[in-house]
């Protein structure tokens, strides 16, 4: 029998203690997962039903643990996490609360989205004359003037009725959908623009619509950095603008302030015209000529 050295002996049994290290260390492994699965996993479900387009409140939800295999697809863990979201869809009570389900910021939402909180999208029709030529882009800025003729309120005026409107679309083109396009390509569309729909409060809605109804309307683009504010504006009518004016040919058929009589027509009667008296001609060589009344003889 061969005698072992010492230097194999502590060799051996460095190896002995390391497979026993991984082994209790699987083991422990097992059993943590074990406790972990019988505990399971935490996930946030809705309390109540939460309607689309609502900001979550911590009231709305609540943390509950799960079995794994129970989780569903993008499942939220933390409250901190869905608390002040908007939700996209609709959640049912009990529902584990997704992501797919949440509006992230930065994340599109549709042409609803863009519309800010306080407004209402309102569509116009324009030309390219009442288009500014088709400048107008989505996330510009405009005023808008109405025309009235003097059929509808008594005279022909103006008046800039809104002022630092937004622009959310030009046609269907909206500004998150826009892509860089060339400069012959941009001057191509400029001549399209049939519709351009804005952001304005119900108030204003009902008068741009009464007033695209009733008059017409046209856009004023403003600068791409404008000042804050707005202006002071008047109506405006034609006798502001050149003050008020007769025509000459008016003066002379105006009605004078006294009641004219009309004028009657006058009859001659036949038998109180003087008679025509013919003269004789010599020799019979002449005309009679007449005029009027009187006769003149006329030699040749």
């Amino acid at each position: 029998m061969t005698k072992l050295s010492n230097k194999k002996l502590l060799a051996i049994a460095l190896l002995f203690s390391l497979m026993t290290a991984i082994l209790v260390y699987n083991y422990l492994k097992g059993v943590t997962s074990g406790q972990a699965g019988q505990q399971g996993v935490s996930v946030i479900v809705a309390k109540v039903d939460i309607p689309p387009k609502t900001k979550i409140t911590p009231e709305m939800v609540g943390e509950v643990k799960v079995p794994p295999e129970y989780i569903q697809p993008g499942a939220v863990a933390s409250l901190d996490k869905v608390v002040g979201i908007v939700t996209r869809e609709h959640i049912v009570s009990g529902e584990q609360v997704s992501e797919r389900r949440l509006i992230r910021e930065g994340k599109s939402v549709g042409f609803t989205g863009i519309i800010p909180r306080d407004k209402r999208a309102v569509t116009v029709a324009v030309n390219e004359v009442t288009g500014v030529a088709g400048f107008v882009k989505a996330g510009d800025y405009t005023d808008i003037v109405v025309t009235f003729d003097a059929g509808t309120v008594g005279d022909n005026v103006s008046y800039v009725l809104m002022q630092n409107v937004l622009v959310l679309a030009a046609n269907r083109d909206t500004e998150i959908g826009a892509t860089n396009t060339t400069v012959k390509d941009s001057t191509k569309e400029l001549s399209k623009t049939g519709t351009v729909t804005m952001a304005v409060t119900p108030d204003e809605a009902a008068q741009l619509t009464l007033a695209e109804e009733k008059g017409k309307i046209r856009l004023i683009l403003r600068p791409y950095l404008p000042l804050n504010g707005i202006v002071i504006t008047e109506t405006v009518s034609p006798k502001d603008l050149v003050g008020s004016h007769v025509s000459p040919v008016k003066k002379e058929q105006a009605p004078s302030s006294q009641p004219s009589t009309p004028s009657q027509p006058v009859y001659v009667n036949r038998q109180e015209a003087s008679p025509v008296t013919f003269k004789p001609i010599p020799d019979n060589k002449g005309i009679q000529v007449i005029r009027g009344t009187k006769a003149e003889s006329v030699e040749y």
